[in-house]
């Protein structure tokens, strides 16, 4: 996997990973790795989800050691980078 470029670990803030497949039954899977916290990312009542609601969250982590052990367990090639 490629070197990726995260712009909030110059401001010391945590890296959060998550793993997420479209249906229960998909075999491909998605990572996102954000700086927003998991509690936002994993809210219910959110009007406008980070993940859709309909989608399986398989996975998640803190800490960008996470990136690596994903990207190679479930194949993951291109990570979604999305920032606050």
């Amino acid at each position: 996997m490629k070197k990726l470029n995260l712009p909030w670990l110059e401001n010391d803030k945590p890296t959060n990973v998550v793993v997420y497949r479209k249906t229960k039954t998909s075999k491909k899977y998605y990572m996102i790795v954000t700086n927003i916290h998991l509690d936002v990312i994993n809210n219910l009542r959110a009007t406008k989800p980070i993940i859709p609601h309909k989608y399986e969250i398989v996975e998640m982590g803190v800490g960008h050691g996470f990136i690596e052990s994903y990207a190679k367990t479930y194949k993951i090639t291109n990570p979604e980078i999305i920032t606050k």
